[in-house]
């Protein structure tokens, strides 16, 4: 994330760290963005600067800042590259081509190539790879055990986006791909690349590149594959390489390495945190998940429910939303950047600002959610939230396309862990978040122990951990 130079401003924030400027202030919200933002928010209000009379990065929460910003793609341009240096023309740059990246056009026509691969009529079929990978899977676990649930539900969730998205079974041959995958994503937002981006012998840096090198190479190979073979497979990469625009024109091998990674990221790393905090939720909230299970029982009898049947859960339904209010996977969006002067608030910013949209700060916010750091499935009993004041996967033109596949993935495999199994927090756990990149996950993990399924309203054991700055856990 690169951040341009602007003059001073009127906008008001914390006190840029003194020699770095702008770059400090960087690095300060990347290294606690959820302190960082709250903190601001609570002195500065819904607008405000990272740094002080710096508009180059601006927080800006809530429901009128998230209308007029998601709703105007080309005032507000998403500023997706990675905050790292990306070498002109290396594997870096080829896989950090995101569709969340583009503006104007280009996005547009991209983003209309790609929604017939998470239309309806694929939704059945992704269904049965998910109950299928999430099945073999969950055939692992072993009661009286007790297991890290946020790796765990890594896990889980990996395999069902390689079955999903690239039709591989992670378990054989794409573990090796999968590992790159992962080690991508915790690189692109490392510290140590942030700070020493020299491409020197036995630097990070040059460590990365050479881990981006041999990613790019294993989805070539893939996507060769898919070319040579067309074969009638239905998962998303065997979709995206067959995707021609009018004039029959396919998509560059180039743009594809992008884009297939991207699914990896998308499909993978959000879903297994909000999986995660849900558990952690409901162990919580033991009375919930009694109704909840009952709820199963009703419906399912066991089974893996179908699309259909998803339809017939609305209190899962309305766990899931909590959640993913309460604990959003993603606190945070890509930044947006200003296209020309424009008013945000009491505040006019000029072209080149960059923007904060936060999930987390608007689901956070009293007004909206009364008792808003409580678990309280049933306030989705009545009127739903306008647009932008609930946005876990954006609102907009800019939406996030996987937003139906992910809710099918996310309801399908918590239906199915909670048939089989009670999890139970390790009594005096640590429980505290940290995030990575723009993703909300555990600091410590989630230490529970797996036990054959009950409906036991037993008090929760005590825990330690910051986990109680965002949600009550009393």
């Amino acid at each position: 994330m690169r951040l341009t130079r602007l003059p001073p401003a009127s906008i008001r924030g914390p006190r840029p760290i003194p020699l770095l400027g702008p770059a400090g202030s960087l690095l300060r919200f990347f290294h606690d963005p959820v302190r960082c933002m709250r903190d601001t928010y609570a002195r500065y209000g819904a607008v405000a600067a990272v740094s002080d009379h710096d508009a180059s990065l601006v927080l800006a929460f809530g429901p009128d800042c998230n209308r007029q910003i998601l709703s105007n793609p080309q005032l507000f341009h998403s500023a997706a590259e990675l905050p790292i240096r990306i070498p002109e023309g290396s594997s870096l740059m080829r896989l950090s081509t995101f569709l969340a990246g583009m503006n104007g056009g280009q996005h547009d026509k991209l983003r209309r190539l790609m929604m017939p691969l998470f239309q309806k009529s694929y939704l059945e079929t992704y269904r049965d790879a998910i109950v299928a990978a999430a099945e073999g899977e969950l055939a692992r676990w072993r009661t009286g055990e007790t297991t890290d649930i946020s790796r765990a539900m890594a896990r889980l969730s990996l395999c069902v986006a390689f079955q999903c998205l690239f039709g591989l079974d992670v378990s054989g041959d794409a573990r090796e791909l999968a590992d790159m995958g992962l080690r991508f994503t915790e690189g692109a937002t490392s510290p140590a690349l942030l700070l020493l981006p020299y491409d020197l012998p036995g630097t990070p840096y040059r460590s990365f590149l050479r881990l981006c090198d041999r990613l790019e190479a294993k989805l070539r190979e893939l996507i060769h594959e898919r070319r040579a073979r067309p074969d009638g497979r239905h998962d998303a990469l065997s979709l995206l390489v067959a995707v021609h625009d009018e004039d029959g024109t396919l998509l560059p091998d180039a743009s594809l390495v992008g884009l297939a990674n991207e699914l990896f990221i998308a499909g993978h790393e959000t879903t297994a945190c909000t999986l995660a905090w849900t558990l952690f939720l409901l162990e919580r909230h033991p009375k919930i998940l009694g109704d909840v299970l009952d709820e199963l029982a009703s419906v399912l009898h066991g089974d893996a429910p179908t699309v259909e049947q998803i339809d017939r859960l609305p209190l899962l339904d309305a766990v899931v939303k909590e959640s993913m209010r309460i604990l959003p996977a993603s606190p945070f969006f890509f930044f947006r950047r200003t296209t020309e002067s424009v008013k945000v608030g009491s505040y006019e910013l000029p072209a080149g600002a960059s923007l904060v949209i936060s999930p987390l700060m608007t689901h956070h916010m009293a007004d909206l959610y009364p008792e808003p750091r409580r678990f309280k499935p049933e306030r989705w009993n009545g009127e739903p939230p306008a647009r932008y004041e609930y946005l876990p996967f954006g609102a907009g033109p800019r939406a996030c396309l996987g937003a139906s596949f992910a809710a099918l993935s996310l309801r399908t495999m918590l239906a199915l862990i909670l048939q089989r199994f009670r999890l139970t927090l390790e009594p005096g756990a640590r429980v505290s978040f940290k995030v990575r990149g723009i993703i909300l996950g555990t600091k410590h993990g989630l230490p529970m122990r797996v036990e054959r399924p009950s409906r036991t309203t037993a008090a929760t054991a005590p825990l330690r951990g910051d986990i109680a700055e965002l949600i009550d856990v009393s």
